[in-house]
């Protein structure tokens, strides 16, 4: 079913609680004691099994599929889309119907995907996200399968026992992974292959040794099943990153050995010595599975950290050979940093990080040490390199983009395994391919977008692909050393990525994983877009590569720095602000900066909605309008026009907003050009512009913040009277009427009484708003047309002149309009008769 219809999908019930119950037991676990934070959890364990058995297949491609609500760590849940995944064979799956495994894809969050399993040794669940949140629910304890913790990766501890990780590679695979790096060297701003139309199965042979078996009970279905955990987190991220999916093969269950007796008797694997169990492995699987039928063996145990041979899946009598083993080989730490990590090798890929202390020694690959210090990817060392150079405690669930080209070209070759079309079109990715000389010490941005045509949720990243002397984060640079500065992210839904984070810019703090280059050098950055598609056979991503971006950078320019406003200061809304910057050299090659913009945030400088000038030269001053917002949390950016870098005024300033101009009132409301008009209203400070329906004023005077007298310009026409102000424009309510005020040029009758009609002839009675008769109004009145008013002579009227007034002035008659007096009846006599009496009236207006 399409994600389009998601908003169709009708939850499960929540399946987990967090109470006091749970709390106990996660006081007492060992997971818990090593978390940062987690939120402990009680399981409906019944109740999630009988709403997971509703899940389809990922193989009925119509089927509506199961939407479950998950906890997440912060207390708030999550819904996703859940369809049955098995990574066991079918023939293994029916013989362990109580191992289950599924896959699915957020509903709230699109970019996360969902990988969790419910089995013998309880629930697990693995969700990655596009946002750096993603997050874990495992059990509190082995055996306990009712209680929990959920967890953010973020919040996960290295443990103490920090075991290392070798590979070997074969003559035959040196040759090959030689020829593909000088290819790749031949085109570096060649993108590599993108990946996501087809899905690529492998058969997986996993073994394990019988202390391995112990911590899972010692018995087949625990150990099947922990390895199901694994092999589905895994998995889990092959499928998101390089579109590989493995599978355990048909008869896997025979690989399980066990303490004591078991399905195979007791086998020659030495727990403790990884290297020697390389050898050991690739002969317990070819004898017990046969090399024919199965693509890809590894063996898990409890010592001996991880080992395995490079480039070797698909390859007989050697395709078995990989080893991981922890004391305690549960949870992430033992599943993304350890067998994902190991098989990475064994599909070809290298160490990324360029660290050689701690565990780092010994174990850095020069031709593939693209990450500083430990690294933070699959096949780094994060955690277990020297502490100083450790970038966090676990590895991310991502390939390094130099990682993912040697995968991919690995896999591309391999003659074995089988494809599937998954239905996904890899997104679409446009970055700017100009190279440019960038000043030292100086922040830049890079920035990248992408289409999906399936409208799939899409994640960038930006990656350095720069090779150099190894050492700690802390080592001097050394001119054209290229050695990599800047770590690995997580990807995010941004493609816009800081150098350094935006975080540490912010605080002005410089950190030892994102250090700024001070010397000249070149430096190489790819930009890696992934997608994630929902299709008929799962869940899988997309990829899509820039090519190779390359800058260089000058010792001869730079640091370029905004030197003012660089304090806390205080701007008003309106007002010129002088903005200042440290040019350091830039305009000169071969920087080569002619032009910049200024921009503003206002909200502590994460976004830069608000532009003051654009295109500014790069002279180091500039005069800008302060914008009419109020903000306490104000930054300022000035960046180059034509190249990546900029800077960022060092802390937060204030902007106090001024409301802008009103108009109350204007007189007279009406005039020809040269009028002079008073108009009354607020915030008139600092006026810039009066127009009449849009014509500039022939001049005008501020008087105070509430007045200002205009003069109305030849070839106004009638129209609102509009002040602008530096916080904005005010515009009045009724128009300015231009043209010449009434003329009454007759009026007849020239005599009449109260309540009869006038009629008035004249010019510019048009929008005449009152007619008086010597100073008494008169309700009643028509305007004909622009050259006649008829009018009723009003109660009151006492001859004398006539006035017609409109919005251009008044026009007063020459002559009097003479107003005959109603009859006045003051007493008759008699007061009584019969018909034919004769009445006389006594009176005045006779």
């Amino acid at each position: 079913m399409a994600l389009g219809a998601r908003a169709q999908f009708k939850a499960t019930a929540p399946f987990f609680r967090a109470d006091g119950e749970a709390r106990g037991a996660a006081a007492k676990s060992r997971l818990g004691a090593a978390l940062f934070r987690s939120q402990a959890l009680t399981l409906d364990v019944a109740g999630l099994r009988g709403a997971l058995a509703a899940a389809p297949s990922e193989a009925q491609a119509g089927a509506a599929p199961l939407v479950l609500v998950l906890p997440l760590p912060n207390g708030s849940t999550g819904r996703f889309a859940i369809r049955q995944a098995s990574v066991l064979a079918p023939a293994l799956a029916a013989r362990f119907p109580e191992i289950k495994t599924y896959a699915g894809m957020g509903l709230d969050d699109a970019t996360a995907s969902v990988r969790l399993d419910l089995t013998p040794q309880g629930f697990h669940a693995q969700v990655l996200t596009g946002d750096g949140n993603s997050f874990y629910i495992d059990p509190v304890a082995p055996n306990d399968t009712r209680h929990y913790l959920g967890f953010y990766k973020r919040d996960m501890n290295r443990a103490a026992t920090a075991l290392a990780c070798g590979f070997q590679a074969t003559a035959a695979n040196k040759n090959a992974t030689a020829a593909r790096r000088k290819l790749a060297q031949a085109t570096a701003a060649a993108r590599p292959a993108a990946s996501g139309p087809l899905l690529r199965t492998y058969r997986l042979a996993l073994a394990n040794t019988p202390e391995y078996a112990l911590t899972k009970g010692n018995t087949v279905a625990g150990v099947l099943a922990a390895e199901a955990t694994t092999v589905n987190r895994v998995v889990g991220v092959y499928e998101r990153e390089l579109t590989v999916r493995m599978v355990l093969v048909p008869n896997n269950d025979q690989l399980v050995f066990l303490s004591g007796t078991g399905p195979q008797p007791s086998p020659p694997y030495t727990d403790n010595n990884g290297e020697a169990m390389l050898a050991q492995n690739q002969t317990n699987i070819d004898r017990i599975i046969g090399d024919a039928n199965y693509d890809i063996g590894h063996v898990v145990s409890t010592n001996g950290g991880g080992v395995a041979l490079l480039g070797v899946v698909c390859v007989p009598r050697q395709k078995a050979q990989g080893v991981t083993g922890l004391p305690n080989p549960v949870g992430d730490a033992f599943d993304i940093d350890f067998v994902a990590h190991e098989m990475g090798h064994q599909f070809g890929g290298n160490h990324t990080f360029n660290g050689d202390g701690g565990n780092c020694a010994g174990n850095r690959n020069p031709s593939t040490a693209w990450e500083p210090g430990s690294g933070s990817t699959i096949m780094a060392y994060a955690g277990i390199c020297a502490t100083a150079d450790n970038l966090q405690p676990n590895s991310d669930a991502v390939f390094h983009t130099g990682s993912y080209e040697e995968i991919r070209a690995f896999v591309d070759g391999t003659t074995c395994g089988t494809s599937a079309a998954t239905g996904n079109t890899p997104p679409a990715l446009t970055v700017p391919r100009n190279v440019r000389t960038l000043p030292i010490g100086t922040p830049f941005k890079l920035m990248a977008t992408a289409t999906d045509a399936q409208n799939d949720p899409i994640t960038y990243s930006w990656e350095e692909l720069d090779l150099g002397r190894p050492g700690p984060l802390t080592a001097a640079q050394v001119p054209n050393d290229n050695r990599p500065l800047f770590r690995s992210l997580t990807p995010t839904p941004s493609g816009t990525r800081y150098f350094p984070r935006l975080s540490s810019l912010l605080s002005n703090t410089a950190t030892s994983d994102e250090r700024l280059p001070t010397v000249t050098r070149q430096l190489n950055f790819r930009c890696t877009v992934r997608d994630e598609h929902n299709g008929p056979v799962g869940v899988v991503g997309g990829i899509d590569f820039s090519p190779t971006l390359r800058l260089n950078v000058s010792s001869t320019a730079g640091p370029f720095e905004v030197t003012a406003p660089n304090t806390a200061v205080s701007w008003t809304g309106g007002s010129a602000q002088t903005i200042t910057w440290n040019v350091a050299n830039t305009t000169a090659p071969p920087v080569s900066c002619a032009l910049v913009n200024l921009r503003l945030s206002l909200d502590g400088g994460l976004t830069y909605p608000v532009v003051l000038a654009l295109n500014e030269p790069n002279d180091g001053s500039a005069v800008v309008a302060a914008p009419n917002v109020a903000s306490s949390q104000a930054r300022l950016m000035v960046e180059s026009v034509d190249n990546y870098f900029f800077d960022i005024s060092n802390v937060s300033f204030s902007i106090a907003s001024v409301a802008a101009p009103t108009i109350s009132s204007f007189s007279p409301a009406g005039g020809l050009s040269g009028t002079v008009v008073t108009i009354t209203g607020t915030n008139f400070s600092g006026a810039t512009a009066v127009r009449f329906n849009g014509t500039p004023a022939t001049s005008f005077t501020v008087n105070s913040a509430t007045q200002i007298t205009a003069t109305v310009a030849a070839g106004t026409s009638t129209g609102a009277i509009t002040v602008v102000g530096p916080t904005g424009t005010g515009t009045s309510a009724t128009p300015f009427v231009v043209g010449a005020p009434p003329a009454i040029s007759s009026f007849t009758p020239g005599t009449g009484a109260v309540g009869s009609q006038v009629v008035l002839t004249g010019t510019g009675f048009t929008n005449a708003t009152t007619v008086q008769f010597n100073g008494i109004f008169a309700p009643v009145f028509t305007v004909n047309s622009a050259t006649q008013i008829t009018v009723t002579v009003p109660p009151g009227a006492v001859s004398g002149p006539i006035a017609v007034t409109a919005a251009t002035g008044t026009g007063i008659s020459s002559g009097s309009f003479v107003v005959i007096p109603a009859p006045v009846i003051t007493s008759f006599t008699p007061n009584s008769g019969s018909a034919g009496a004769v009445v006389v009236l006594t009176g005045s207006n006779f």
